[in-house]
């Protein structure tokens, strides 16, 4: 939730205040519009204060009607402060960019230009709990202006009001924990030792935190090449490109008894984009760490720059090598379920057994039940048909996406001679069967996404150009290449 609204932040600014032709805009022109886009905002607010005001001491205002009162006349003025927020950013920005104008790229960014890049997730905090006073300020209007009305018509809205309690307390419960994570770590940086990175070489450097702490079960670090776009209706989207990632031991020397180091190094392969020097839709490398701890949980992520360079640095030593996890302790940490025993005729057995990302499947079946819980209401409100048959087509996509988490699961056999791979749904299902001479290569894609978590596709090539699915959703980039490594290896014949 935090890096949407973060998203939804940056990309607002894109969105109310746009430069023309790319030319330097007047220094009072975007005060200008401000206000000019606020002067309705605020009619409407002094128009509801007054209302608010007048017949409230006159004596002839319910409440219902002096809640809907007070809830326009506080979201007016929340807009308003929120135009002007974004105007102050954008002001700022703009001139940053015109101090670096016809410099190196990475310098257009304040965060970048000193080489010590900030974490990105103490930014939205502000809007994060702007966000939750207006859900809660519209859900007391709700309980307490709407749901006594409908009671007393026989309606069921308790139904409704435990509904809204019960999102009140979970959104303002992630809201405390996100604030107290914010609060401990929101001083944290990564310094580049070669800055900026580029395609072909390798991100190094080191994650400096203000805290002294010791994570049981290690540091995770990911990096990850995003292209970022915004639909034609604002939604911004990001498509993976690249990813890879690493678990370190939580036992990491340090310097300092009041800090953590975090060493990273990842090698970056030379066909991937370079960074756009802007925030907003384009190409962005990110770097996320975190660790499990008790009390708030350690989360970093920073937008880091690579770009294209003529020279490129001499290959230095992984210093994150010493550190790093074995695959079985990775496994163990991931919670892994992939089955894997050798066969007597040779080679090996790969299941992957169906359910075996429960949390992510309980995610996606709560979304689904809440999804057919809005139809069930539709039908009961007598909604148009061509709603409730969208809606329902959208249903029915949902179910079998959820379905299939929870009940397919995949065998791979593996032997000198050929690959078996059989995908089954409760005892039905299919198998395809291909001789080693005609497999091409085992290619690992980006599949389903939630947040900036990547699930990973193993799937099998063939020379004429087939492709079969081996095994979907594996939650971790280190163990699914293992498992590529693996099975190529039980293809090739016995010396």
């Amino acid at each position: 939730m935090v890096s949407g609204i973060e998203l939804l932040y940056s990309e607002g600014m894109g969105l109310i205040f746009k430069d023309v032709d790319g030319r330097p805009a007047d220094p009072k022109a975007p005060r200008l519009r401000a206000i000019l886009l606020s002067l309705p905002l605020a009619l409407m607010g002094l128009f509801a204060l007054v209302l608010l005001l007048h017949d409230g001491l006159l004596g002839g205002l319910d409440r219902q009607h002096a809640m809907g009162l007070l809830s326009a006349a506080i979201v007016c003025g929340g807009l308003i402060a929120l135009i002007f927020g974004i105007t102050a950013k954008k002001t700022a920005l703009s001139a940053s960019l015109a101090e670096t104008d016809g410099k190196e790229p990475w310098l257009k960014r304040k965060d970048w230009a000193g080489g010590k890049i900030a974490t990105s997730v103490r930014n939205p905090i502000l809007l994060l709990w702007i966000f939750i006073a207006f859900w809660c300020a519209a859900s007391v209007v709700v309980l307490l202006g709407v749901v006594p009305r409908q009671s007393h018509q026989g309606n069921p809205a308790g139904i409704i009001a435990l509904v809204l309690t019960a999102i009140s307390l979970a959104v303002v419960f992630f809201a405390l924990k996100t604030t107290l994570a914010w609060r401990k770590f929101n001083r944290s940086q990564f310094e580049m030792t070669v800055f900026p990175a580029a395609p072909g070489g390798a991100l190094t450097g080191e994650i400096q935190v203000p805290r002294s702490f010791w994570p049981r079960h290690g540091f995770h670090l990911r990096l990850s090449c995003a292209r970022r776009t915004t639909t034609a209706n604002r939604r911004t989207v990001e498509k993976i490109l690249w990813q890879d990632e690493k678990w370190l031991r939580g036992d990491l020397p340090q310097t300092s008894s009041v800090a953590t180091t975090v060493p990273v190094c990842f090698k970056l392969p030379a066909n991937l984009p370079e960074s756009d020097a802007l925030a907003g839709d384009g190409i962005h490398w990110l770097l996320e760490a975190s660790a499990e701890l008790p009390g708030p949980d350690f989360h970093a992520r920073f937008d880091v720059p690579v770009f294209q360079s003529s020279e490129l640095p001499a290959p230095s030593d992984d210093p994150t090598l010493q550190y790093q996890m074995s695959l079985d302790e990775i496994r163990k940490q991931i919670q892994s379920l992939v089955q894997i025993k050798a066969l007597p005729e040779g080679g090996k057995e790969y299941v992957f057994p169906a359910g075996r990302n429960s949390g992510f499947a309980s995610g996606a079946s709560v979304i689904c039940m809440i999804w057919t819980a809005i139809i069930a209401v539709l039908i009961w409100k007598h909604a148009p048909l061509p709603f409730l048959l969208l809606f329902t087509a959208i249903d029915l996509l949902m179910g079998v996406f959820v379905l299939d988490l929870w009940l397919r699961r995949s065998c791979v056999n593996v032997n000198p001679k050929r690959l078996t791979v059989r995908m089954a749904w409760l005892g039905f299902g299919k198998e395809h069967q291909l001789q080693v001479e005609e497999i091409k290569t085992l290619a690992v894609d980006i599949g389903a996404t939630v947040g900036h978590a990547h699930y990973h596709d193993l799937k099998v090539q063939t020379h004429d150009g087939r492709e079969f699915m081996l095994a979907k959703h594996l939650n971790s980039k280190p163990e699914t290449d293992w498992l590529v490594r693996e099975m190529m290896a039980a293809m090739k014949p016995p010396s």
